[in-house]
């Protein structure tokens, strides 16, 4: 059975968590239990037979805190380039098109 991969991403701004101040964080590759815990970090939206995506910032960060396990808090502390960057991690395991039926 092959171990579960981390993304090490290094922040631009240290942020507090559990008491430390943290300068990386090392998150989880998400799995389908926190898929249906938390939802999609994303809205498809209809518009005349086209869809388009619309991030869900909240849920994102959700995503980040429990797979960098730290709270919502220290998520809230990163600068602004790191949210992002992490929210498009994130929203890499999510494919970037809605499935065609």
């Amino acid at each position: 059975m092959s171990e579960a991969k981390k993304h090490t991403h290094p922040l631009r701004k240290p942020i507090k968590a559990h008491g430390e101040e943290i300068q990386k964080l090392e998150l989880d590759e998400p799995d389908a239990n926190l898929v249906m815990e938390l939802g999609y970090p994303y809205l498809v939206l209809q518009n005349g037979g086209e869809g388009a995506l619309q991030l869900q910032p909240k849920v994102a960060a959700k995503y980040i805190s429990r797979l960098a396990k730290v709270p919502l808090s220290s998520v809230g502390q990163m600068a602004i380039p790191d949210l992002q960057e992490l929210q498009a991690w994130v929203m890499g395991f999510f494919g970037d098109e809605p499935a065609e039926t």
